[in-house]
């Protein structure tokens, strides 16, 4: 079986995985009750929408600011690029195989392929660091104030400590002189020799940019929180949420997000997920899966304008098919 035979078979069993636990979350939580939910935040999707908007423009802005002053893209171009990059990287079951390279595609005009690559890798290294540090205090919040089983504490617990030891172990690889990199193929460690450098160039040459790309990092999760909070005060109608409550959402969000990339639009896995963490937070099943839909819309919403942007630069730089178009271009 070819390559793109297997791409095209993986992502047809994702797509029917995905739906079918979408049916089973929204069967267990109850159609009626979803659809009610959705109805009651009605034309609050067009705050929602917005604080997506501006979830996106930070996070163009923290690859943007990766780059030495000179050599930047334009917020408008970044801005595209990673919307369009977003937008194949949901569709597909190829997640940041996908994304990252739509970005350099997007912006070759403007940056040389290998100093995008690089500015990208940094990037998408540091936005890492920030998701991390995002999941490992949701996860203490959730062993503090969640009622849990003693099981359940300990499986915490232990993932805790095993995300604690891996990130101490890339910082390790990254600094160099551990010995760690030996551990990887030769491909590997020429890539992470290479990313070494680039952080070191870039920390050393620009120690406050760094804090303000990690900056627009964070300010991407705090929208995110303040988006599900804005979705759970109109899901729960008389209720009233907590910034609690909107933050362990949004980092089970991040931990699906991350581990089922390859599931388009995370169909189904985020529905289950956040109708399974509803009744510890003592909500209702529905309330959960009624959440994970409304994002499901908004990703719709800026995936369709993120193919938008794709389709437009396709069309710009499409070659002319009329005859007469194309010799009146090669004669001037």
């Amino acid at each position: 079986m070819s390559p793109q035979h297997r791409r095209q078979v993986l992502s047809i069993a994702a797509a029917l995985g995905g739906a079918l636990l979408f049916i089973w979350a929204a069967r267990r939580a109850g159609v009626s009750e979803i659809l009610d939910g959705i109805r009651r935040v009605g034309w609050g999707l067009l705050p929602l929408f917005a604080l997506a908007g501006l979830r996106f423009a930070a996070r163009a802005e923290a690859w943007r600011l990766c780059a030495p002053e000179g050599r930047r893209l334009s917020p408008g171009q970044a801005f595209a690029a990673f919307l369009a990059g977003d937008a194949i990287g949901n569709v597909t079951p190829l997640g940041w195989l996908a994304s990252e390279p739509t970005k350099v595609f997007l912006t070759r005009h403007h940056l040389a392929t290998t100093e995008s690559i690089s500015y990208l890798a940094l990037d998408n290294l540091l936005y890492i660091l920030s998701t991390l540090t995002v999941i490992a205090a949701a996860g203490v919040v959730m062993l503090v104030t969640v009622p849990l089983s003693f099981a359940w504490q300990e499986l915490g617990i232990v993932a805790l400590a095993v995300l604690l030891i891996g990130t101490i172990a890339g910082g390790l690889v990254l600094r160099g002189g551990s010995g760690l990199s030996n551990l990887f193929p030769p491909a590997w460690r020429v890539r992470v020799k290479t990313l070494r450098a680039s952080v070191f160039e870039f920390w050393s040459a620009h120690p406050l940019q760094l804090a303000r790309v990690l900056a627009f990092d964070f300010a991407f999760h705090a929208l995110a929180v303040v988006e599900a909070y804005l979705s759970l005060n109109w899901l729960l109608g008389s209720a009233s949420p907590t910034l609690r409550e909107a933050f362990l959402f949004e980092a089970l969000n991040r931990v699906i997000t991350v581990t089922f990339k390859f599931v388009p639009f995370r169909v189904g896995v985020d529905e289950a997920s956040s109708g399974a963490l509803a009744p510890l937070l003592g909500m209702d099943p529905a309330v959960g899966v009624s959440l994970a839909v409304v994002r499901k819309v908004r990703n719709l919403f800026w995936a369709g304008i993120g193919m938008g942007v794709i389709a437009v630069h396709h069309a710009r730089e499409a070659p002319a098919t009329d005859r007469r178009e194309n010799a009146s271009v090669r004669r001037t």
